[in-house]
């Protein structure tokens, strides 16, 4: 196959916003779309490979696999070595679990299908999964297994008749991300199906000029690599992709190849030669760059600033050449049974017994939980906390849709309510899912009470209507839950929401190192009551959502229990405090100032207070999560951790609020029915000692429990 150097080129141009984008520099905010550009060099290389030793005589499924294998596996095989190693020292058990997973999925090239079912690529966890960039190299091997033998069978009928076939399965696929980014986002992302025609897009183009000689178009080459730069900084996170919107990088790629000769401008511009050195260790920069990143970000205990991750960015490249000359270049050219190349020159099969070494290694960390052993009890105990989640989270979380359109199915769900010995059902738990946090913990009281509960909550939606923002479609399914509710019978509802993510679009900074690396995007107001500039108007307009919202419940005969904000922490709380004790910072239990809780959520408190009626009654989470007299808010102390991650209360969390919840429930049920046992907490510290305040707090939850 004959060099072309600008391909090279190509590569360096893609890999380098990969890792830009991976290292946080916003301005390569498209900088995932690299990847795109690699799936289409890969299918053109692949169909050319395939088409001249065909026509030669000399291709053989067997050579043809042998070489990919010898290709990708060594540095993959050195990579995830090396990866696990680090995991070892700095990964809690808990992520090791999930990094042993993601190890065997990675060498078994499947990782694709595992990073579909447990997250999405721009989720937070994402960035410290240091093998979540082998989602693509799965994908391509996936590929390279079923691409070759339908390309064979389909020449046999001509390459007129294959060209037309490949166009066609290109077409379909690409209407299928059109359906998929709406209705199935992450199965879009990560799947081949919905990338195939990223792959047939190259395939094409070696097609295309295998019967024809390449002609250079300076106008045509140069507006493929505009269309290609332009994608690394107009799309973002919130882009759908793949999309039709992924035809501007694809596109582009297809024109660079068909058109960037070495004659043109952009064919001289790709053939410099930082460019194709670049490009030539392309493969290893990819495979380092990923967990460099994510184990800096893994060992700081706060998040790297953005001058270190560049940096550990740019120590993907020397690591890289590394690789590329003393592992890739070795293997790729391994062709007799001679001296030191003489086990890995067999491909095939040192490739699997490696990939089968990895997967039993995987396979122990999996079954041992993470290694649990490699940790002290009480490390082991605030990693757990992570996973101290109430049960209702799995079952009663309903997601509205991201682009419209998908039924939410019958309210209530049956999983999801728990009525009274007389089969009624008086109580409603709903909200976005800080209702659901503490929702088993009080169904659990109230069941004791013989009160029917369900509880109805949506991802990232305030139960009021009128609103809506980038990341779910509020207004529709919470109307209907609205409306549900007050058809029903239900006396009382319970409202429960991280309000501060509906009236900021700026992460929260607690002012101590803990600062939220992402928000929700704008919202956007049906009837707004203010009209202007949106930062002016965002929470005016906000608060008169929920003040019609909570007026409709009371118009409508219900009972409102309003819970006031929790408190975010900023940080994600088991994994700040389990790095503090692990490091031995002499941090005792973690906290933040209350200031930068009640700046945050001023507005919405001060709304709150304002509201009188005969059927609202209140609870202020803060009171016991927060100390006015010493100015901070707990989030961990000990061994017990109140938060799953950075804003969520975990069950030991939802504990503390039992008490103020239920009692008011209750009186809004039968205002002579009290809990039995009288109140389990007393709201606020006893004296003017975070620590001894600390304590008390752990007592509490401790006592209700049962810990000696």
């Amino acid at each position: 196959m004959e060099y072309r150097r600008e391909i090279d080129g190509l590569r360096a141009v893609a890999v380098v916003p990969v890792v830009l984008f991976h290292s946080g520099i916003s301005l390569f905010s498209g900088g995932f779309v690299g990847v795109d550009v690699f799936l289409v060099i890969s299918g053109y290389l692949i169909t050319v490979m395939i088409l001249q030793e065909r026509a030669r005589g000399t291709f053989s499924l067997t050579r043809f696999y042998g070489r990919r294998a010898r290709r990708l596996v060594p540095a993959l095989l050195v990579m995830l070595s090396v990866s696990f190693l680090l995991a070892c020292a700095w990964m809690p058990p808990s992520q090791m679990k999930g990094f042993s997973r993601a190890l065997a999925a990675s060498a078994l090239f499947v990782s694709n299908i595992l990073f579909w079912r447990e997250s999405g690529y721009f989720d937070l966890e994402s960035q410290t999964n240091p093998l979540l960039h082998t989602w693509s190299l799965s994908l391509e091997v996936q590929f390279y297994v079923l691409f070759p033998v339908v390309l064979l069978l389909g020449l046999r009928f001509g390459r007129s008749r294959v060209f037309w076939l490949i166009l066609v399965t290109s077409l379909l696929s690409l209407a299928l991300t059109e359906y998929g980014w709406r209705y199935k986002a992450w199965a879009n992302f990560y799947l081949l199906p919905t990338r195939l025609w990223e792959f047939c897009a190259g395939g094409l183009c070696a097609l295309w000029l295998s019967n024809r000689a390449q002609k250079g178009n300076n106008i045509l080459a140069f507006a493929g690599l505009i269309g290609l730069v332009v994608s690394f900084f107009l799309f973002d996170k919130d882009t759908p992709f793949p999309s039709l919107w992924a035809l501007l990088p694809v596109m582009g790629t297809v024109l660079l190849i068909l058109f960037g000769s070495k004659d043109t401008v952009a064919g001289r511009v790709l053939a410099m030669k930082p460019l194709v050195g670049i490009g030539l260790i392309s493969y290893s920069i990819y495979l380092w760059h990923q967990p460099l990143l994510a184990f800096l970000r893994i060992r700081s205990i706060d998040e790297p600033s953005t001058l270190a991750l560049l940096l550990a960015a740019l120590a993907s490249f020397p690591i890289a050449y590394c690789s590329w000359r003393f592992v890739e270049q070795p293997f790729r050219k391994a062709k007799s049974e001679k001296g030191a190349v003489k086990l890995v020159s067999r491909g095939l099969v040192t490739g699997v017994s490696a990939c089968a070494g990895v997967v039993f290694v995987a396979a122990a960390g999996v079954v041992t939980d993470g290694y649990r052993f490699r940790f002290a009890r009480e490390l082991v105990a605030i990693d757990d906390a992570r996973s101290d989640v109430a049960s209702l989270i799995s079952d009663c979380y309903m997601e509205p849709p991201a682009g419209g359109g998908m039924p939410l199915g019958p309210m209530p769900r049956p999983a999801c309510t728990f009525p009274a010995s007389d089969g009624s059902v008086d109580v409603a738990i709903v909200g976005d899912s800080h209702a659901l946090t503490f929702s088993n913990k009080v169904i659990d009281a109230l069941k004791q009470q013989d009160v029917g509960v369900t509880t109805m909550s949506f991802a990232a939606c305030v139960p009021f209507e009128g609103y809506w923002h980038s990341r779910a479609k509020c207004n529709e399914p919470v109307a209907e839950l609205v409306e549900y509710i007050l058809a029903s019978d239900i006396n009382t509802v319970v409202l429960a929401g991280r309000y501060a993510l509906y009236t900021w679009d700026d992460p929260f900074d607690n002012g101590v190192g803990g600062v939220e690396p992402e928000h929700m995007g704008p919202k956007y107001f049906t009837d707004p009551l203010y009209e202007g500039d949106y930062d002016d108007t965002l929470v005016p307009n906000m608060l008169h959502v929920m003040e019609k919202g909570i007026q409709k419940y009371l118009d409508g005969g219900k009972n409102l229990v309003l819970l006031y904000p929790v408190p975010e922490s900023g940080w994600s709380v088991p994994d700040r405090y389990f790095k503090e004790r692990l490091y031995k910072t002499g941090v005792e239990d973690l906290s933040f100032p209350y200031a930068a809780f009640k700046e945050r959520n001023g507005d919405v408190i001060s709304f709150f207070d304002s509201l009188e009626h005969p059927g609202l009654k209140k609870v202020r989470p803060a009171d016991v999560l927060c100390s006015k007299e010493e100015g901070r808010c707990l989030n961990a102390v000990g061994s017990t951790v109140y938060y799953y991650d950075d804003d969520h209360l975990s069950n030991a969390g939802a504990s503390l609020l039992v008490e103020p919840i239920v009692q008011p429930v209750l009186a809004t049920l039968a205002p002579q029915k009290q809990i039995e046992d009288g109140p389990l907490l007393a709201a606020g510290p006893q004296n003017n000692s975070v620590f001894s305040w600390s304590i008390r707090l752990t007592r509490i939850y401790d006592d209700e429990i049962g810990v000696q």
